[in-house]
């Protein structure tokens, strides 16, 4: 019986070593209708954008798009397109600390609020982390440095957030002091943008 069991025990390691080391099976693309802005011409380009990458923050450093008039998937990195966006989710090019990377748009009007993640750690342990970047685009005046795109610390958002919003209290200092809800800033920004819609100049290209 002995023997048998052994028999039996070194045919399956001989099996188990002869059979070819497989990759894990890559998931089909899962793709949604999209646009790109064009970085050197500013042209807008329909298709379909792949929503699924293997690693979920790699929308923020490049994506995968099928043109509306056919065509292979092939990817798109941030020299190519300084937009894209699919169902309803808008991703603008910006540039920090020298690196180029996509942002998504949170909110948008007088007070521009986006959101950025990628691969971190949350107490020691691998995670995805979110960054935010905001700045107001009729600052002027003392101001006027507020145009320009800035990071808010996570954990002391609302001293960072205080500039942008000080002209309308009511909207934000109801904020938890420590307490960062992304869903609740991003409601007050657009609250406080319909106070101060940016209306086209008609006198401006006269």
């Amino acid at each position: 019986m002995k023997t048998l069991l052994s028999l039996i025990f070194i045919s399956t390691a001989v099996v188990a070593v002869s059979q070819p080391n497989k990759k894990a099976p890559k998931m089909a693309p899962v793709l949604a209708s999209g646009y790109y802005v064009n970085s050197q011409k500013g042209d807008t380009v329909r298709g379909e954008v792949m929503t699924n990458p293997e690693n979920p923050v790699d929308i923020y450093k490049g994506f995968s798009f099928k043109p509306a008039k056919g065509g292979k998937v092939m990817p798109v990195t941030t020299k190519k397109a300084k937009a894209y966006g699919y169902e309803g989710h808008d991703f603008v090019l910006i540039v920090d600390n020298g690196e180029e990377m996509y942002v998504e748009v949170m909110a948008r009007g007088r007070i521009n609020f986006y959101e950025h993640k990628f691969d971190g750690k949350i107490d020691g342990y691998p995670a995805v982390e979110s960054e935010y970047f905001v700045q107001d685009n009729m600052a002027e005046g003392a101001d006027a440095g507020l145009k320009e795109l800035k990071k808010i610390s996570n954990k002391f958002y609302k001293r960072d957030l205080k500039p942008y919003m000080r002209d309308q209290p009511m909207i934000w200092s109801d904020f938890d002091k420590f307490v960062f809800d992304k869903n609740k800033v991003t409601a007050a920004i657009k609250e406080f943008n319909k106070i101060y819609v940016i209306t086209p100049d008609p006198d401006k290209d006269k």
